[in-house]
């Protein structure tokens, strides 16, 4: 797979519930069993520590992916974020951890364009 790498700016949703994320991420995300609607798996950070998300979709109609409120907040109040700061997605792999995905939380500690992960 070639790399990829997807971003979001976080809602008020995203960091008081769950993540809602673009369809286009189901591309890094692992597949889905047959008939399953959600799928867990782990990532590492941009600073190096192990997460466990579950993504779920819709049943019906277009899938509209959200990472599940249990370990996506548990990542929200470990990095403090706030709305306007944004998560990345990529296909980095972690030999060491055994991830084949990373999640990068990042701020604009000087509101001026450089974004800087915690």
């Amino acid at each position: 797979m070639a790399h990829l790498e997807l971003e979001k700016y976080l809602t008020e949703t995203d960091i008081e519930g769950r993540l809602a994320v673009p369809s286009e991420w189901l591309k890094i995300l692992p597949p889905f069993e047959k008939g399953s609607f959600a799928v867990q798996f782990e990532v590492t950070d941009g600073v190096g520590f192990y997460w466990q998300f579950c993504c779920s979709i819709r049943k019906e109609r277009y899938p509209k992916p959200v990472l599940q409120s249990s370990g996506w907040l548990k990542f929200v109040n470990a990095k403090d974020l706030q709305v306007g700061d944004k998560v990345v997605l990529d296909t980095r792999a972690d030999d060491f951890r055994g991830t084949k995905i990373r999640i990068r939380a990042q701020k604009d500690l000087d509101r001026n364009g450089h974004w800087v992960d915690v």
